[in-house]
């Protein structure tokens, strides 16, 4: 047998130490072999060197640019969340081989993560068209066309998909969630419930609970709604994010700086009531930001840069005292830092033109800041009562960080509510003239009001496309929050005081919050 056949069997043997010694013997015979510098940097991936592994690929490349090469390199690059240098290789892999389904498939991902949505949809279409038997292209296709509300197009393909694979729990999932669409619920809750992901590599078990209780809600079996999403969040923890929810790292963090925020200070004022370019718009989340967002994209003039961690960005090396009393922050350096953060977003040119409105609801906690390093800027707050806030984050499918983990627990969603709101009312010192509170049940009810007051206070123009800000979305195909579904439509009335339903389930937080419910005057 060939010596480098006996490495591979060690390589299958997970023999790596060995089969590493045996092949550099090779390499120093013939260093510029492609082959023996593919299956070393293999070797390294597996053995967990990343670098070396990343090395040894470009080296293999240079020798030999095969599609292998870079969707080895593609892989990699997605294990270290290097997404743009992941999608360029895999480019270069479909410019060489085009017939790969597995290629077409991590592309089609790649331009989601980039917010290429649309753009991802010919190349699942391309890789089901190749393999029809391979089915993750057809699940991230279904889950696409759900989320951008392409109702026609899903109904076609999840019919045509459930005839050939009827026994496929995920397309069963999302067969459930078309009915949901059509308001076929009774059929949809029995669909669900004879679905089993328990075994399931994926978290579709915890979908398939958190959309069950949505449809309970729906049909108003409120008791089975919370006991659904209750299931859901207990799945998802002890299956998925344990850990990252028992290190309680944002949370401990917020609860530090409400404790620095009860600091005695003198409050000083920096803020100048001027006409302003720069918006930040800022709520705890599931307050009504995302629908807000949506309303002001629809304008000519304005700008949303939509949840990029820009002030977190600039603050990174400020101490966490100094993030939250400001007495002695670098307001010069911290400004034109910002400025470069953004332009990552958005050009030069539109910042210069427009105005901007930095969207990111739990810059709440850092309006001081903001208010020192931009003396003219204006503060949006979004206000939804604190009980409806608390219970949809508790329901909401949020993508898992250190922040939306705590969601996942009612007590510590009401606990983090508290401190959030402790920060940011004790920053006195700011110009009321320069926030603007935004109430989400007088938004939903009486809409031209306080679109008006909104505008005013931006000092924008009305236009007509505000109103009909659910038909005008040409740059967000798909909303990229969790309330994708709920902002593609006209405003509804249905959300407002949702907690009452809920009344006896959330018993156990009703004391904790009802400071922030008499303060708000709910």
């Amino acid at each position: 047998m060939e010596k480098i056949e006996l490495i591979k069997k060690d390589i299958e043997k997970q023999n790596y130490e060995k089969a590493e010694r045996s092949l550099r013997e090779l390499i120093l015979k013939d260093k510029n072999n492609y082959h023996y510098q593919l299956l070393l940097g293999f070797i390294f991936e597996k053995n967990n060197k990343i670098n070396e592994a990343i090395k040894t690929y470009i080296f293999a490349k240079k020798l030999k640019p095969t599609d292998v090469v870079h969707n080895l390199l593609g892989n990699i690059y997605i294990k270290t969340k290097k997404y743009s240098e992941a999608l360029y290789e895999f480019a270069c892999s479909i410019k060489i081989n085009k017939n790969n389904p597995k290629t077409l498939n991590n592309y089609g991902l790649l331009l989601i993560i980039k917010r290429r949505e649309v753009e991802s949809i010919k190349y699942f279409e391309d890789a089901i068209s190749l393999d029809p038997n391979y089915m993750d292209p057809k699940y991230n296709l279904l889950e696409i066309l759900e989320k951008s509300n392409e109702f026609v197009l899903l109904k076609k393909f999840i019919i045509k998909e459930i005839k050939f694979f009827p026994n496929d729990e995920v397309l069963k999932y999302f067969y459930a969630a078309y009915l949901n669409l059509i308001k076929k619920n009774i059929e949809a809750i029995n669909t669900l419930k004879n679905i089993k992901f328990i075994n399931h590599k994926q978290n579709w078990e915890y979908r398939r609970l958190n959309l069950l209780g949505k449809i309970y809600d729906e049909i108003k079996n409120y008791k089975k709604a919370f006991e659904a999403h209750n299931s859901a969040n207990k799945f998802l923890i002890n299956n998925f994010c344990l850990s990252l929810f028992s290190e309680k790292k944002y949370y401990n963090k917020i609860k530090k700086f409400s404790l620095i925020a009860k600091k005695n200070i003198n409050p000083f004022n920096l803020t100048k009531n001027k006409n302003s370019s720069l918006f930040f718009l800022v709520g705890f989340p599931r307050s009504g930001t995302t629908l807000l967002d949506t309303i002001l994209s629809s304008h000519s003039k304005i700008e949303v840069i939509e949840e990029k961690p820009s002030i977190e960005n600039i603050l990174k090396e400020v101490n966490s005292d100094e993030k939250i009393l400001c007495q002695s922050l670098d307001v010069k350096n911290l400004n034109i830092k910002y400025y470069s953060e953004i332009e990552k977003y958005i050009s030069s040119k539109k910042i210069n033109k427009k105005i901007i409105i930095d969207k990111m609801p739990l810059n709440l906690i850092y309006s001081r800041a903001i208010n020192n390093i931009f003396p003219e800027a204006k503060i949006i707050f979004c206000l939804r009562h604190p009980l409806d806030v608390i219970l949809s984050c508790y329901f909401q499918n949020f993508i898992l960080n250190e922040a939306m983990v705590n969601f996942l627990d009612l007590k510590r969603t009401a606990s983090l509510y508290n401190y959030t709101m402790e920060i940011f009312n004790s920053y006195s010192e700011i110009s009321e003239k320069n926030i603007i509170k935004v109430r989400y049940e007088n938004l939903v009810s009486n809409f031209d009001t306080e679109l008006n007051e909104l505008i005013n206070f931006i000092g924008v123009p009305y236009e007509p496309e505000m109103k009909n800000f659910f038909k005008k979305n040409p740059d967000k195909k798909r909303i990229r929050t969790a309330s994708y579904n709920q902002v593609n439509k006209p405003i509804y009335k249905s959300s407002r005081f949702k907690w009452i339903n809920y009344k006896e389930d959330i018993e156990q937080i009703n004391k904790s919050v009802e400071k922030w419910i008499k303060f708000y005057e709910y």
